[in-house]
C-alpha cells in the first residue's frame, strides 16, 4: 500500500471471516462467499436491467429511493451569480449475489448494457461478504457468454467505502444530501424505512422521536471516509440522543455517478469527465484525498468510531421478519433498519408473491456469532431459496451512547 493511502485501521481481524469459521467449525450451516452487488439507476433503465438480471437467473431484490444533484442556474435579468437548488430524481435500486469470481464480469455487462460509464447514468458498486441461503448464488455462464461487452477494468474504482447514514429527524436527508454534494463526494442515494433504534431506550422521549428514517448511501474513496464520517456526524448533529446513527463499509470494486451537477457548461469538458479521466489515468481514487483524518480525529474526539462493526443483513417475507428482528434484540443488537422491497426471480425459477423486507442491522463484533446463531436458529433459510442473511465487515460506526 502506498504512503499517500493510510489505512482506516488494521486489516487483520474480520468479523465476517470469525462468523465463516465459528459456522463452519459446527457443521449445520454453510456460509458462503460472495459478492453483493448494489446498482442504482434511473427509472427508464430499469426495465433492461431487469430482462438482463432476468436472463442471467439471478434472485434480485428492487427497492425504490431518490438522488439529488445541484441545479444551477443563472440568475434573471442579467444578474451577476447564480442561483443553486437541490433536485430528486427517483431511481431503482438493484440488489443481489453472484459467486466472486464473476462479479467483475457481471459488472461489465451492467455496464455496458446501462452506458453507466456516461456521468449520470447510475452507480454500481460490489461488495464482498459471507452469506447463508438456502443454495449458493450462480449465474447462467452460458446466458453470460453469448453477450459481448467491453472490459471496464480501466475505469473501476477500487478501495471504495460505502458510508451509511440512518437519520430520526423529518428532512435530514435532504441536508446530509446537500453536505455530500457540497463536499464533492458523490451523488447522495436516499431511502426510506423504519428503525427500532436507540428510542426504544429513552423512556417518555421516545414520542417526539419517529420509527420513520431517511438512510442516506454515499460511495466514496475509502481514504477519505472516517473523515467524511464525523464531519457529516458533527453536521447532522448524531452526537445527540435519538438522531440517528452512521456505519462504513467496504466496497471491493465499482463505477460511481459523478454527475453532481445539472447546470450550463462553461467548457469544453465538464468537471465529471474530468475527474473520471483523472482517475483512470492515477489508477484509483487516492488522488481525491483532501481531508486531513488526524486533525478531524482532533477536533471530535478519538473515541467517535468504534472499530470492528459488522453489517447484518436479513432478507427474508414480511410475516417472518419482525420475529427475526425480535431475536436479535435478545441478544443486543439494535438499530435495525427495515425497508419493503420486490423480488425478482431469474428466468426458470418459481415466482415469487409475497412481501419481502429486507432488515439491516450494525452491531458490535463480539455479539456478531450470537447474532448469526438465533437468527439461523428462528429462520427457514433451509427451506425458503429467497431467503438470506448476510455478514458485511464494517470498521467504522457511530451512534450515540446513553
Amino acid at each position: 500500500m502506498s504512503n499517500d493511502i493510510p489505512p482506516l485501521k488494521d486489516k487483520v481481524f474480520s468479523p465476517s471471516r470469525t462468523v465463516w469459521r465459528t459456522q463452519m467449525s459446527k457443521g449445520q450451516y454453510t456460509p458462503h462467499r460472495v459478492s453483493r452487488i448494489t446498482c442504482i439507476v434511473n427509472e427508464f433503465l430499469s426495465e433492461k436491467l431487469a430482462d438482463f438480471l432476468n436472463g442471467l437467473g439471478v434472485i434480485v431484490y428492487i427497492e425504490n429511493g431518490r438522488i439529488a444533484r445541484k441545479v444551477i442556474k443563472s440568475r434573471q435579468f442579467g444578474l451577476p451569480g447564480e442561483i443553486t437548488t437541490l433536485r430528486d430524481f427517483p431511481v431503482d435500486v438493484f440488489r443481489f449475489t453472484v459467486p466472486r469470481e464473476n462479479s467483475k464480469d457481471v459488472l461489465n455487462h451492467i455496464i455496458d448494457i446501462g452506458a453507466l460509464d456516461v456521468p449520470g447514468r447510475g452507480t454500481i458498486y460490489s461488495q464482498d461478504l459471507m452469506e447463508f441461503c438456502k443454495e449458493p448464488p450462480d449465474i447462467n455462464r452460458d446466458f453470460l457468454a453469448e453477450i459481448k461487452c467491453n472490459d471496464y477494468g480501466d475505469i473501476l474504482l477500487h478501495k471504495l467505502s460505502c458510508v451509511v447514514c440512518v437519520l430520526s429527524e423529518p428532512g435530514s436527508g435532504e441536508l446530509m444530501a446537500k453536505t455530500a454534494l457540497d463536499l464533492g463526494i458523490c451523488v447522495p442515494l436516499v431511502t426510506f424505512g423504519k428503525g427500532n433504534d436507540i428510542r426504544d431506550q429513552l423512556g417518555l422521549i421516545r414520542i417526539t422521536i419517529s420509527a420513520e428514517k431517511e438512510i442516506v448511501r454515499l460511495v466514496m474513496p475509502e481514504q477519505d471516509s472516517e473523515s467524511i464520517i464525523r464531519i457529516l456526524v458533527e453536521q447532522s448533529r448524531l452526537d445527540r440522543p435519538g438522531r440517528g446513527f452512521i456505519y462504513q463499509t467496504p466496497v471491493s470494486m465499482g463505477l460511481l455517478d459523478t454527475y453532481l451537477k445539472i447546470g450550463k457548461q462553461k467548457y469544453a469538458a465538464s468537471i465529471e469527465q474530468i475527474i473520471a479521466a483523472i482517475d483512470q489515468l492515477k489508477s484509483g481514487t487516492s488522488w481525491r484525498k483532501r481531508l486531513d483524518a488526524e486533525h478531524q480525529e482532533k477536533r471530535t474526539g478519538k473515541s467517535l468510531l468504534p472499530q470492528d462493526n459488522c453489517e447484518i443483513s436479513i432478507i427474508s417475507d414480511e410475516d417472518r421478519i419482525e420475529k427475526l428482528r425480535e431475536a436479535c434484540l435478545k441478544v443486543g443488537a439494535r438499530g435495525a433498519i427495515s425497508a419493503r422491497v420486490v423480488p425478482l426471480t431469474g428466468k426458470g425459477e418459481e415466482e415469487i408473491t409475497s412481501n419481502m423486507i429486507r432488515s439491516a442491522i450494525s452491531v458490535p463484533a463480539d455479539i456478531t456469532d450470537n447474532v448469526i446463531d438465533i437468527l439461523l436458529e428462528n429462520s427457514t433459510i433451509k427451506d425458503d431459496t429467497t431467503d438470506r442473511i448476510q455478514v458485511l465487515d464494517s470498521p467504522a460506526a457511530y451512534v450515540h451512547t446513553i
